[in-house]
């Protein structure tokens, strides 16, 4: 029996270990967004220079995009070329 309880005992921890943990984030916003980074090669072409007033730059995040960074939020203005959706 008591084996049996020590084996209940340490399933409860796992899972409430399990279900403590953060669940993944995105990447964070580069240092300076209005650069952003270099477009590889297969890079769909670019949608525009600008959009709202705001630089249109690539990200790797999500396959790889281009979008605008607006208050550390990405804006997506393309679709993953790797998959062609979303």
């Amino acid at each position: 029996m008591p084996l049996i309880k020590t084996a209940v005992t340490a399933l409860l921890v796992a899972i409430g270990l399990a279900v403590g943990v953060a669940p993944a984030s995105a990447d964070p916003p580069p240092p300076d967004q209005n650069v952003g980074e270099v477009a590889p090669d297969w890079a769909p072409r670019k949608p525009a220079e600008a959009w709202d007033g705001r630089p249109v730059v690539w990200t790797h995040m999500w396959g790889g995009r281009w979008g605008v960074w607006i208050n550390d939020q990405f804006i997506t203005l393309s679709s993953n070329p790797v998959t062609n959706g979303g």
